[in-house]
């Protein structure tokens, strides 16, 4: 997370960033060079490496605390948490993805996307390439086509045509936020797997008879598989709800589905990124997926249990996903 975007009053610390290390703390990146590697230090210690007025420290010091014990720092999860702490971003912008990312998305945004584009348009998805699209796909035509399309819509959701822009902003991110959270699974999923496979070589090792090590292997594992389980549940619900929604469409649902996916923004987030540091980290220091037993066997306990039980406590305190 780039302090830049949250207003502090020490003009050096916009310079830095809050980021996740492997262990699921957060810690102050005052610089990162392929060169030098990355200068991290711990929230509390801000004061021994900056000079600054003491007012100042504080009251920087204070947002600090607040903001490095959130769970994530997508964008996403950051709208939540920051409106919850009363924290205002420099600009709105800095809260949205990257016209990149978002081209990144096109593929799970079309699954989405298609219910929409096929009961107003009876077409499909396949030029459609992000979110921006489908508002243009209701203004960039013939004036008596759009009206035509877009008071189909409001006559199924029951709301005023002038309602229908706000609708398609809400539909739009709510299913670019699900896109981004899936497209980030997809990626943990085989790398998941590929780390399992790695532990489990230690079990032809010197180290098999070493039972805490195969313990804490079986917890990684067994913490691992349980949180993804859980998080892919999820996924499943709102593809079900969602369906639902199309099924019995109403204003009155869609703010039921609206809610329930931003509801869970927070915990899929946090789950979601301290899976991704973790194996990423992995990744980092084992690029090739070797290494020696006793180092392999240092990293699982220095780097993937560390966190693994608050990762469950926080998969466990999700909402419902029972609309």
């Amino acid at each position: 997370m780039p302090l830049r975007i949250v207003p502090l009053r020490l003009p050096a610390l916009a310079r830095a960033r809050l980021i996740k290390t492997a262990q699921l703390s957060s810690e102050l990146e005052l610089f990162s060079d392929g060169a030098t590697g990355s200068g991290l230090i711990e929230v509390k210690a801000l004061p021994d490496f900056i000079g600054a007025d003491e007012a100042d420290l504080k009251a920087d010091m204070d947002v600090l605390y607040e903001l490095a014990e959130l769970n994530s720092f997508d964008v996403f999860s950051l709208r939540n948490s920051l409106r919850d702490l009363r924290i205002d971003v420099r600009q709105a912008s800095d809260l949205t993805l990257s016209a990149d990312m978002e081209g990144r998305l096109t593929d799970y945004m079309k699954s989405f996307t298609r219910p929409l584009v096929v009961n107003v348009f009876g077409a499909n998805t396949d030029n459609v390439e992000n979110s921006g699209q489908i508002i243009e796909m209701f203004t960039n035509i013939d004036r008596k086509v759009a009206l035509k399309n877009m008071q189909k819509i409001a006559t199924m959701m029951n709301i005023t045509v002038a309602d229908i822009p706000d609708f398609l902003e809400k539909y739009g991110d709510i299913y670019l936020s699900l896109s981004y959270f899936r497209r980030c699974l997809d990626e943990i999923v085989p790398k998941y797997d590929q780390l399992t496979d790695w532990m489990d070589e230690m079990r032809e090792t010197i180290l098999r008879d070493n039972r805490m090590l195969m313990d804490k292997c079986e917890f990684v594992r067994t913490s691992l598989n349980e949180i993804l389980g859980s998080v892919t549940g999820r996924f499943e619900s709102f593809d079900r709800n969602s369906q639902t929604f199309w099924d019995n469409i109403s204003m009155e649902s869609f703010q039921k589905l609206h809610a329930l996916i931003t509801n869970h923004h927070e915990t899929i987030g946090g789950v979601l990124c301290g899976l991704t540091v973790k194996l990423n980290a992995w990744e980092t220091k084992f690029p090739s997926h070797t290494g020696s037993p006793h180092k392999r066997a240092e990293f699982v306990q220095s780097d993937l249990s560390p966190g693994l039980e608050k990762l469950r406590k926080l998969e466990a305190s999700a909402p419902s996903t029972i609309m």
